[in-house]
């Protein structure tokens, strides 16, 4: 490719980064107000309980475990689709099984936010870890929260490890033997 044609698909990429409208701000504003009426609803939510969100006798799980399982499901479906790719090693998979890998691992850190919105003390998510300490004070393993922290590293940790670790295993073997 020549210095033209790098240029021209440089400024082809980059102008709407560049060149923005009106409607583009406007979005970001408005954008930006639903987030801080999310934060603004989640202090209410901590300084008022966890009653506000629905969470009482009978139903303790409701809005923040559903959250959490679809984030996971669709987790679930970046790693099929990038496995599938790479067990059928089409030519054009590549960058189709980056952005499901990425998709994996971003549901993965959105899907961890509801158990510790869950808490009700997001302060204290430290507790959900099991850590050795001085005082031997262990988290009660019977407790969801505490599984759904062992869930999704165990699944971060699967999914990296099949995603990077066995591919190049794989290939150190075929050019091994």
């Amino acid at each position: 490719m020549n210095r033209e044609e790098t240029n021209k698909i440089n400024d082809d990429l980059l102008r709407p980064l560049l060149q923005t409208s009106g409607w583009f701000y406007v979005i970001v504003v408005l954008l930006g107000g639903i987030i801080v009426a999310g934060l603004g609803s989640w202090l209410y939510q901590m300084s008022r309980g966890l009653v506000v969100a629905g969470i009482k006798w009978p139903v303790y799980w409701a809005f923040y475990v559903t959250n959490f399982v679809f984030w996971i499901g669709i987790s679930h479906a970046g790693t099929l689709i990038s496995a599938i790719l790479r067990l059928v090693n089409a030519t054009w998979r590549r960058p189709v099984t980056r952005c499901a890998e990425v998709i994996t691992v971003f549901a993965l850190m959105i899907g961890a936010m509801f158990p510790i919105i869950h808490l009700g003390r997001p302060w204290l998510f430290f507790w959900l870890m099991p850590y050795p300490s001085e005082r031997q004070i262990w988290p009660n393993f019977r407790s969801p929260l505490v599984w759904d922290f062992f869930a999704i590293s165990t699944y971060l940790t699967g999914s990296n490890f099949c995603t990077h670790c066995l591919p190049k295993l794989y290939r150190s073997s075929q050019f091994g033997s």
